[in-house]
Order: C-alpha cells, then structure tokens, then sequence
C-alpha cells in the first residue's frame, strides 16, 4: 500500500525493518553461558537457561551482558542486509534500558543507525517476550504500511504472525549466518 504525498505528488511507501537484539543483530548466547557458570559453578546450554524462572533467567541475562558483553558477537550478514535497506530500522529488543548504553555502542562499532530504539519496560518483565513485543509490533504497525520483523525465535514470529494476520507484515527467522522468510 502507498500514502500519496501532496506534495511533491509521488508515491512513497513507509516502511520499517524490525529487528532483534539477543542473537538476531549480535550473538549473546556465549556471554550467557558464561554467567551461568559463574552464577551456577557450571556452563548451561542456553535451553536450560532460558527454561528457568523468569527471576533467575533475567539475572543470568543481566550478568552476562553487564559483565561479558565484549563476547557479543555481530551477525555481519544481518548487519549487512539492514545497511542496504532503504526501510525505517526499528530495534525491538526485550533488554530493559539498563543495558541500552551497551547496546548503542555495540550497534555504534557496527555501523548501523537505527531511526528507532524499543527497550522492554521493567513493569512488563513478568509478561512472556512474545506477548509484550506482539503489543509492540501492533503499535508499530500503525505507523507503517509494510513491515519486515527479524526474529531469531521461532515461538516469536509465530505469535506475530498469527495475531497480525491481515497486516503487512513479512516474517524472517535468523539463525546464525541464515536468514529465512517464515
């Protein structure tokens, strides 16, 4: 769908790329492992970190990128894709804003400026990731005719898709070094 700008009387189409964070733009998960050592005495795979409590998975979550962020790793192809794209780049991440001085210098080394950064209140911590990022995307949604969402989980996209049917909206599943429509 375009909006007709009076003006100039061309036809412009909004557009916004939605990306991801943890394992989407950079690799986190090393730096998770890594506090989960130091939090538990041992290195747990990251689907026995992420099936723990929402408290305990927060605090191995906030550890591992308040103290070994510098094992972050940037998704170069990803990275590559968002510098070629002519759409409004929109950073959706369930990080709260304590980490958002770290992750503007991590998305500052890699050369990418995005129009828009979303970091996930505190008050919604409690509420499962891909509920509070679907409000998101409803809200983004609004705003734009035609948007791309880049997710590395599956259980997210999905959500998405299922809930925003009837939008404009095209799904990518990112995982490592692949990018692909869902």
């Amino acid at each position: 769908m375009q909006k007709k700008n009076t003006d100039s009387k061309k036809y412009i189409l909004h557009r916004a790329a939605v990306v991801d964070f943890d394992n989407t733009l950079f690799f986190t998960d090393e730096c998770t492992i890594i506090a989960s050592k130091e939090i538990y005495g041992r290195r747990m795979p990251i689907e026995e970190i992420r099936s723990l409590s929402k408290p305990e998975k927060y605090r191995i979550y906030r550890l591992g990128f308040e103290k070994y962020h510098k094992k972050s790793r940037p998704n170069t192809l990803m990275i590559r894709k968002l510098k070629k794209s002519d759409a409004e780049l929109i950073l959706l991440t369930a990080r709260t804003k304590e980490d958002s001085k770290t992750i503007m210098s991590l998305i500052a080394s890699s050369g990418l400026e995005f129009d828009r950064l979303i970091f996930r209140p505190k008050k919604y911590l409690s509420v499962h990731d891909e509920e509070w990022k679907l409000g998101e995307l409803n809200k983004i949604s609004k705003k734009y005719d035609e948007i791309e969402f880049y997710e590395d989980k599956i259980e997210n996209i999905l959500h998405a898709k299922n809930d925003l049917l009837g939008q404009k909206m095209k799904c990518f599943k990112v995982s490592g070094a692949s990018i692909k429509g869902v």
